[in-house]
């Protein structure tokens, strides 16, 4: 059968469930008669760019030339003061803007997602916040970096003359403006919806077990993005973040993030590609384990991972006709061109009512609910056995009834299809690739980047940002701190041998709530990186967990860079108030009436908060179930406005900060 007339009929396949009865009619009359008057869809063709695996400065421009050169747009933007929005497309740029900064916030929930807005209060009323180049997130920290983004642009009232859009980020970020109330009495996810809003969400979930049970469970197959994205368990959640955190928008594509406001960082939003395998990209690259594929990345440029390759994100989601090389010959491996049916009529940057499939296009929305999707197996599974073969077989095992949470779409690098070829594609994607998928299935899935939180760390670094400010509120109720030691893992294998860690690391088990560190590449190149993890010294969290409290794992001192006095190192069997809460430490370094007021409410709230029956969990309160009272969710936003002032106010982003302080060992 000819390739053409595959893809009509999964074409037509797909649409029956869209249409109505009479549509569906004629479409299984079309299907059944493969009439000549039925047709595919015309084409279009966008760029698969093939990123370094490794770290090679030379490589840099040509892998992130559309995000340098916006980046060296809003500079000047900023600089000059006339708030224009860059072109489009902005003009190619032939280096690395000097002195990257950038946020990487971590996963958990609303927790994260609450936490970091106060962190970007912060930043804003320090006015550091203009000066950061890139926003890198994952699950938590994407909802609250997909509500700036979607907030911000040209003026915008909806029906109800409520002001839902704004070029001004001071007015965004208001506490007391109309974007944060909205936000704070939202943020609860299901509480303030009323009493129906709890059994409609979990009916969502219920009613796609049974079909979902059927095709994955029964007979063991995936289904076509756009039957099995509305079957996932991930359509709900995706709902959820609509309403909280985009008003209900569903309406705000990928590929015009950082168009409508020339002040917003540059958003990187980081998932788990569950397709790990060897990457078919790189015929010379066969010895690479399958987790080094595991990072997955949407911008509003460029979209995708290093093993299957940076699709143009106007290209992603498509239903895929055929991958093509350099020269647009059918590609076996190393992709550079793809072809998909044009579901669009030219652009994603139509409008809905001109789009010949109104949700063709990748939204926001798709691309924070596939980093925050929860009830991942297999990621947990990868997290409870580090061992490779335990891994192995305890996939095996729950295989079958894995029922994944996840973003599913085409797979833009796939290998080139002859008829047989498709065949054997659905034989594999039914049989070993349900258990080991990899990165030649028919489709990708990609799920929660919560599970590898350093994941948007790694972005930045591996764009050479040299200041990265690391806000990390993922639950840690043991204060394992696996986080930073993985880190360096990671940062190893990707930098190589040669790379070097400057300043103390923590020991595992020692509570930290700032630390500096430095990260020498092998080409001498620094970087700096600012660590905050919300504390604060809770008596009735300490007593429900005696060992946090144990000799050995507080060190208090007036250096606020570790939290200890480094001539002595005393021990301290019982915590005090750490700097950021310390009114006599933090109030001397605010600048202005205005902040300094916001501070001295935020320590109030905080500590009424802390010592209330709501508080006991505070800051470690498990977010499973996504609902925060009025309190709770103040809490979470004042305290990262006050460790926002104690430990990033002095921030300049310039040379003399990039030494060292500390000793560098190679990692």
């Amino acid at each position: 059968m000819p390739r053409s007339v595959v893809h009509l009929v999964i074409t037509v396949t797909q649409s029956v469930v869209r249409f109505s009865t009479a549509g569906r009619l004629a479409a299984l009359l079309c299907i059944g008669c493969l009439f000549p008057g039925c047709q595919t869809l015309p084409t279009k063709t966008y760029e698969i760019r093939q990123r370094t695996f490794s770290y090679q400065p030379a490589a840099l421009v040509k892998d992130y030339q559309e995000e340098f050169a916006y980046i060296e747009q809003r500079r000047l933007s900023v600089v000059t003061g006339d708030g224009t929005n860059p072109p489009d497309p902005v003009p190619s740029t032939t280096s690395v803007p000097p002195h990257l900064t950038g946020l990487a916030f971590s996963g958990g929930g609303i927790r994260s997602a609450t936490f970091h807005l106060g962190l970007l209060q912060a930043l804003q009323d320090m006015q550091r916040l203009q000066k950061v180049d890139y926003l890198s997130t994952v699950s938590g920290g994407s909802y609250i970096a997909g509500w700036m983004l979607a907030h911000l642009g040209r003026e915008l009232d909806d029906d109800y003359g409520n002001l839902v859009q704004t070029p001004d980020q001071a007015k965004l970020l208001d506490a007391h403006g109309d974007f944060v109330t909205h936000l704070r009495h939202h943020a609860g996810f299901i509480k303030e919806g009323g009493f129906w809003e709890g059994p409609k969400l979990i009916w969502g979930y219920l009613w796609r077990l049974i079909p979902y049970y059927v095709w994955d469970l029964g007979l063991h197959i995936k289904t076509p993005p756009e039957i099995g994205n509305e079957l996932h368990l991930f359509t709900p959640y995706r709902h959820r973040i609509e309403m909280t955190y985009l008003r209900g928008k569903q309406e705000t594509p990928l590929v015009r993030l950082n168009r409508k406001d020339v002040d917003a960082p540059y958003l990187i939003i980081n998932g788990n590609l569950v397709n790990r395998g060897r990457p078919r990209a790189y015929p010379n690259e066969v010895d690479r384990p399958y987790r080094d594929n595991y990072n997955f990345e949407f911008t509003r440029d460029y979209t995708g991972s290093d093993g299957l390759g940076y699709v143009q994100s106007a290209g992603f989601g498509l239903p895929v006709v055929e991958v093509q090389t350099e020269d647009e010959k059918p590609a076996w491996v190393n992709p550079h061109k793809v072809v998909v049916e044009d579901l669009t009529e030219g652009t994603c940057h139509k409008t809905r009512a001109e789009r010949v499939r109104p949700n063709a296009c990748v939204r926001l929305s798709h691309a924070m609910t596939a980093s925050g999707a929860g009830l991942d197996l297999d990621s947990l599974v990868e997290e409870w056995y580090r061992d490779d073969i335990a891994r192995l077989l305890m996939s095996m095992v729950t295989a079958p009834f894995n029922l994944n949470n996840e973003y599913q779409t085409w797979n833009y690098a796939r290998r080139y299809n002859t008829t047989l070829g498709t065949i054997w594609d659905y034989f594999l994607m039914v049989t070993i690739q349900r258990i080991w998928p990899d990165t030649k299935s028919r489709w990708i899935e990609i799920t929660d980047g919560s599970f590898y939180d350093n994941l948007a760390v790694q972005t930045l670094l591996r764009r050479q940002v040299a200041h990265v400010i690391v806000g990390d509120a993922t639950l840690d109720t043991t204060w394992q701190y696996d986080y930073l030691h993985n880190l360096q893992t990671r940062i190893k294998g990707f930098f190589g041998p040669g790379v070097e860690w400057c300043g103390e690391i923590p020991p595992p088990n020692e509570i930290v709530w700032y630390r500096r560190f430095w990260v020498k590449r092998p080409d001498g190149r620094p970087s700096v990186i600012h660590y905050l993890k919300p504390y604060a010294y809770n008596p009735r969290l300490f007593k429900k967990n005696p060992s946090l409290a144990a000799p050995g794992k507080i060190f208090i001192g007036a250096e606020p860079e570790s939290g200890r006095t480094f001539a002595t190192q005393p021990p301290a069997s019982h915590p005090l108030t750490p700097t950021h809460l310390d009114a006599d430490r933090l109030l001397p370094l605010m600048t202005g009436d205005r902040a300094t007021a916001q501070a001295q409410l935020a320590l109030k709230k905080v500590t009424k908060f802390v010592i209330s029956p709501k508080g006991e969990e505070f800051p470690q309160t498990n977010t499973l179930f996504q609902w925060y009272e009025l309190e709770e969710f103040e809490a979470y936003r004042h305290l990262g406005y006050l460790m926002g002032w104690a430990y990033l106010s002095k921030l300049e982003f310039n040379e003399a900060e990039l030494i060292p302080t500390g000793e560098c060992k190679a990692l």
